[in-house]
């Protein structure tokens, strides 16, 4: 019969914390022109994000939602004061990209 070694669950505990970690980095944030406050009656907003692992980041298809997402809210007006965020969530083996828009529409 063989015999394994007992597991150490400090180790174990540890490698589990390890894993849990993470880092946020702020990477940029832009704006245009902000509309009137009489113009501001409508926000809106469009969140889209990827994930990626080990580092193979081969596009940015997932920005294209933005745009689409943005046009449904406001189908007939016009959006402006546009503010975009882009972080990033960083993992040990992994990280994860979020882009954020907020702006108006105005009718």
């Amino acid at each position: 019969m063989i015999q394994s070694k007992p597991v150490s669950y400090k180790m174990l505990t540890a490698i589990m914390l390890f894993s849990l970690l993470g880092c946020a980095q702020l990477q940029t944030v832009s704006m245009t022109p902000q509309p009137f406050p009489k113009d501001r009656e409508v926000p809106i907003q469009a969140d889209v994000s990827k994930f990626v692992f080990l580092a193979f980041n081969f596009n940015n298809d997932f920005l294209e939602e933005i745009p689409a997402k943005l046009t449904a809210q406001c189908p007939t007006g016009k959006i402006t004061g546009l503010f975009t965020k882009y972080e990033i969530i960083q993992y040990v083996l992994a990280y994860r990209m979020n882009v954020i828009a907020k702006g108006y529409c105005v009718k």
